[in-house]
């Protein structure tokens, strides 16, 4: 498998996804389809055990989602589409992934904003460095995350802990990441690796009846979250499609769009204070 936007290696049973979509790996309408291809592939795929998501980039994991596609994707009538009406592309494609049958670690050492995280929180393990910065920024630009974060974070952590991640806007590190429990753990560079790489590597050597029986298990055990969670995406993407369409939002959206660089996008939350 060769794509633009991801590294592909594989290690016996573990497949390493790096995201290289430089200089800030943006999310982007190329990387979705290349991430729903991928899903694709891994659906019937029953030599892979463990995917293990991390960055070709030392800095940004994921800065946030391309502001460009986005507000092509809003409003181009022929950009890629759901099959579902009432949920987005994002969410589906967070969705595909939550739903494999293989085990998928999310491992950030960076920034991870935006549909970033929204990606990483359909993941079944997230670690990181203490560093590392977490944030949803859109609300400081007058949208909401669309991509499933406002859903699956409020299910994640409740609901309190959810409206200060996201109505604060700011970045979160590692650590406080792991306190509010988005994150499982973090643990310092030299150790995140080596740590991660062992515990897929076990997880691959488990048998494969075992992996599922636990994965039914876990899932029946919140079966009762499903329709909550579809019915949270639909008034998220509905939310997102009346605000992003309102002109002063779309405005600063549109001027945001040309400030995507690496010295803008370091302190983004402050960037996107000032600018309220």
């Amino acid at each position: 498998m060769t794509y633009q936007t991801l590294n592909i290696r594989r290690d016996g049973r573990t497949l390493f996804v790096d995201f290289n979509n430089p200089p800030l790996n943006l999310i982007n309408a190329q990387m979705i389809g290349e991430l729903f291809d991928l899903a694709g592939s891994l659906a019937f795929d029953r030599e892979t055990a463990v995917v293990v998501f991390g960055s070709a980039n030392p800095e940004f994991f994921v800065a946030h989602f391309d502001l460009n596609d986005l507000l092509r994707l809003s409003s181009d009538p022929t950009a890629p589409r759901s099959r579902y009406d009432d949920i987005n592309v994002v969410q589906a494609l967070s969705t595909a992934w939550q739903t494999l049958p293989q085990v998928t670690i999310g491992v950030v050492d960076g920034i991870c904003r935006g549909a970033g995280l929204e990606f990483i929180l359909a993941l079944d393990m997230r670690f990181a460095t203490p560093g590392s910065r977490f944030c949803l920024p859109e609300a400081s630009g007058g949208i909401l995350p669309a991509g499933g974060g406002t859903t699956r974070l409020a299910m994640l952590i409740g609901p309190a802990r959810a409206r200060e991640v996201i109505l604060s806007a700011r970045d979160f590190s590692g650590d406080e990441a792991a306190t509010y429990g988005f994150v499982n753990r973090t643990l310092p560079r030299e150790d995140l690796h080596t740590y991660v790489i062992t515990l897929a590597h076990g997880v691959a050597t488990r048998p494969p009846s075992s992996i599922a029986a636990v994965d039914e298990v876990i899932k029946s055990v919140f079966s009762w979250a499903v329709d909550a969670q579809f019915a949270g995406f639909a008034s998220e993407n509905a939310a997102f499609m009346k605000l992003v369409d309102e002109p002063p939002v779309r405005e600063g959206l549109e001027k945001m769009a040309q400030l995507q660089d690496v010295e803008h996008e370091r302190d983004l939350p402050a960037l996107l204070a000032a600018a309220e």
